[in-house]
Order: structure tokens, then C-alpha cells, then sequence
């Protein structure tokens, strides 16, 4: 609740939540309650979770940003990928009555002009260390290449001579390379 205020989004807007996830029998369904009462919408099986564990196994300390790394290229590349090995769910998650379901497949990761993607990473820690984030994709870029009449390059060197040798090899290059 705290990452969705914090973002200020509403959580019909989050496509996807990266969980902790770890496969356990008791904590896989608190955590899917603990996120459903966060979500707090009527909205059913909107929002796709996975785990990168089912991926590189549980990684101890490093599997919260490993499965921060993996949302932000899942919002890069607009792909959901899927949930290895996944065959059925833990019979005490009800994914039917959640915003909640299993992405089973390599899936493309649209969105409408309306909004853009979200995602949330949920990481739980040892010790009692929990961090939930909400992420958004950045807005395409607009090109720019043909307005822009000038351009700043920077260069750097651990002398003045090198420096002076990089900007003339800078120029070199532009004067045999105009384009």
C-alpha cells in the first residue's frame, strides 16, 4: 500500500508484480494475500506475478534486486516472461478471487495510450527486511536528431595533453566523417 501511494497510481494500472515467490507452501499464499489486500480492487486476474527464482533459483541477499533487474527489463523489453515450471497453483492461493494470475508463457506486454506499463517488485528479506517498489516504463523518446543543430559531447582524460589529444581525434573523425 505504501509503494502504491508513494507512486501515487491506482493498482488497476500495475500489469505485473514480480513476488518473492520462493515456492513454500505457507509463504507464496501469505504473500499473495498480503498483496491482494494491498491492491484493494474489486478488479479479478489483471496482473500477472512471477518470480525470477524460477529462473536462478533463490539467491539468498542479491534476489531482491535480481528480481528488480528482471522487471526492469520485462518494462524495456514490454515481454512477460514466464513462470518456469509452473504446472499448478499452491491450492491455498485463490487466484480466482485476486488481482492476481500465474503468467505461464512468453507473453507481449501492451499497454493503451492511456497509461503506461507498471510494475511492482515485492522483495522480502531475512530479518524481517521488506522493500516493495512500483516501477513505470519510461515515455518513448522523441526524435530530436533533425531539430538539433548542436550537440554536446563530453570528453575526458586523466591529463590536459590527453584531453588535448582525444578533441583532436574528435575532430579528425567529424572532418573525415561529416554525416
Amino acid at each position: 500500500q505504501t509503494a502504491l501511494s508513494a507512486a501515487n497510481v491506482s493498482p488497476e494500472t500495475v500489469r505485473y508484480v514480480e513476488t518473492h515467490g520462493t515456492g513454500t507452501p505457507l509463504g507464496d499464499p501469505i504473500e499473495i494475500q498480503a498483496l491482494t489486500r494491498a491492491f484493494d480492487t474489486p478488479e479479478k486476474q489483471f496482473c500477472a506475478v512471477g518470480s525470477v527464482k524460477t529462473n536462478i533459483g533463490h539467491l539468498d541477499a542479491a534476489a531482491g534486486v535480481a528480481g528488480f533487474i528482471k522487471t526492469v527489463l520485462c518494462l524495456k523489453n514490454r515481454q512477460l516472461p514466464p513462470s518456469l515450471h509452473f504446472r499448478n497453483p499452491n491450492p491455498k492461493i485463490d487466484f480466482e478471487n485476486s488481482p492476481f494470475y500465474v503468467n505461464e508463457t512468453l507473453r507481449e506486454w501492451k499497454s493503451d495510450a492511456s497509461e503506461p506499463l507498471r510494475a511492482g517488485v515485492s522483495s522480502l528479506g531475512i530479518g524481517g527486511t521488506n522493500a516493495h517498489v512500483i516501477l513505470e516504463a519510461p515515455p518513448a523518446p522523441e526524435d530530436v536528431s533533425e531539430s538539433r543543430t548542436q550537440h554536446i559531447i563530453m570528453l575526458s582524460s586523466g591529463t590536459a595533453r590527453g584531453l588535448d589529444r582525444a578533441s583532436e581525434q574528435l575532430t579528425e573523425h567529424f572532418s573525415a566523417h561529416p554525416d
